[in-house]
């Protein structure tokens, strides 16, 4: 696809179109000539390779590719609109129509406010667009004045998105998301075995799980490109609601996530404190509270769920015991363990199957939460290209064949 050439005014003259049943009413109906929006849906044809229409007599036909485009774009269209209503309140949401101001938006001024909402100011922005920062500015403000609301704080030297814009500018990306989409959409069409996943992994995934299903998609689609982005639970979430990632894999959150968001069990996972291989207690039946007092621990970072399962165990023991290093780092825990003895928790899937799995041993202990849920999250109103689709699959297929 030529970027370039899908610019946000074609795809609302190919929506007209759609709409009004041939060229010549859609121009009608937006005020421009038949030339001007003939020539918009041929550079838009250009642009995906496709044929969008079949022309006759009585109007314009959408081919099948063309049908999968619009299906697209209108989702596109839905999303900008319910975002831009929402923006709008009271005798203001009354007086303007959001389908038409969607209309007045430009691609450099949605362009320039994800880029400081993502990036947290205009000069940031401005680097990664490389574009001028006053042209960032004036986009800035053209936006804010085509919605008719404050999306930005202002300091003397710096501009960055205000809670508002901030969301405003996660729905405007999640909308323009649909039209990546629509490469992948026309490609599965015309028989190609391409697309893109964008994954999001939480720390303790077995990573070889990911590998496995990454691998079986690839017998299927070996030009699919997977990427995968590691990191907290926070994080990903941010990610995943500003599309830069289509589904995050990993522990669910308890209590479950609600709004805007959809997850999905994969199978349980139970918890397992472990040590060292050649620890002391590594080949013990029994392990006593005292065992469990004798050494120190390595622990999860306050905001992780396991460190809400270790603390229910610490305030079991008769003392508390030593608390070495916390840490979100699972190299790092894992480092601590050979070094210096350490007790700490991990699940029992990713002793199985992690890269540590030679490294550490499972203490014959209970732990006072039986077991974490492992599944994925995607987001409400997701809909998955066929690639995506079939990631998921396979994920689902894996994990049943491995628990």
């Amino acid at each position: 696809m030529n970027d370039e050439g899908v610019r946000l005014r074609r795809l609302f003259f190919f929506d007209a179109v759609c709409r009004e049943g041939g060229i010549s009413h859609a121009a009608e109906a937006i005020g421009l000539t038949q030339p001007a929006v003939s020539l918009a849906i041929k550079k838009l044809e250009d642009s995906f390779g496709a044929v969008l229409f079949e022309r006759g007599y009585g109007g314009s036909e959408l081919t099948m590719e063309g049908s999968l485009l619009h299906r697209r774009v209108r989702r596109m269209l839905d999303q900008m609109e319910a975002a831009v209503a929402d923006l709008l309140s009271g005798a203001k949401a009354r007086a303007l129509d959001a389908g038409a101001v969607c209309r007045h938006l430009t691609d450099a001024q949605i362009r320039c406010h994800i880029a400081i909402a993502q990036l947290g100011s205009a000069v940031e922005a401005s680097r990664k667009l490389g574009i001028s920062q006053p042209a960032v500015h004036k986009a800035a403000r053209e936006l804010e004045e085509t919605v008719g609301v404050t999306l930005y704080r202002r300091r003397v030297q710096s501009v960055a998105a205000n809670p508002v814009g901030v969301k405003f500018a996660r729905r405007l990306s999640l909308a323009l998301q649909e039209i990546g989409q629509a490469v992948s959409d026309l490609a599965s069409a015309r028989g190609l075995a391409s697309g893109q996943v964008s994954v999001g992994m939480l720390p303790l995934l077995p990573q070889r799980l990911l590998a496995r299903v990454i691998g079986r998609l690839r017998e299927d689609y070996p030009d699919v490109a997977v990427t995968i982005h590691e990191g907290s639970h926070a994080r990903l979430m941010d990610d995943l609601q500003f599309g830069a990632i289509d589904v995050i894999v990993g522990a669910l959150r308890e209590p479950r996530l609600q709004g805007g968001v959809v997850e999905s069990d994969l199978f349980t996972d139970p918890y397992a404190v472990v040590v060292r291989r050649g620890h002391a207690l590594a080949g013990r039946a029994r392990i006593s509270a005292k065992d469990l007092i004798a050494y120190g621990w390595v622990v999860p970072q306050k905001n992780m769920p396991r460190r809400r399962v270790v603390e229910t165990m610490l305030a079991t023991l008769p003392q508390r015991p030593r608390v070495v290093v916390e840490t979100s780092s699972l190299a790092m825990m894992m480092a601590m363990l050979e070094e210096n003895d350490c007790i700490s928790l991990l699940s029992r899937s990713h002793i199985l199957y992690g890269s540590y799995r030679n490294d550490v041993v499972a203490l014959n202990i209970d732990t006072p939460e039986a077991e974490r849920t492992v599944g994925y999250t995607t987001r409400t109103d997701w809909l998955a290209t066929p690639v995506q689709h079939a990631f998921i699959e396979y994920l689902k297929e894996q994990c049943r064949r491995d628990h």
